[in-house]
């Protein structure tokens, strides 16, 4: 039968401005090359790549998966390293 959940899109953090003229995109945050991972599993999009936390410290903003943590700049959105966590 069909998968009735759909298909992949994307997987990350949103980055969103706020003010008193609305919400606006800023940018996305992915820790995934690709999608060929979520596609190996076959009822559910999930990945040990998949961002499961996000925070700011100071004007960094750090992404973290099972797999990684993300640290990009927070105006910017430009990546300023990345750690391996296995």
């Amino acid at each position: 039968t069909d998968n009735a959940y759909g298909e992949y899109v994307w997987q990350g953090a949103y980055v969103f401005d706020i003010s008193l003229d609305g919400i606006e995109l800023r940018g996305r945050i992915t820790h995934m090359d690709d999608n060929a991972d979520l596609l190996k599993r076959s009822y559910y999009f999930g990945s040990d790549y998949s961002v499961q936390r996000s925070l700011y410290i100071d004007n960094v903003l750090y992404t973290i998966s099972s797999m990684k943590v993300k640290m990009n700049n927070l105006e910017t959105l430009a990546e300023i390293n990345q750690v391996e966590l296995s």
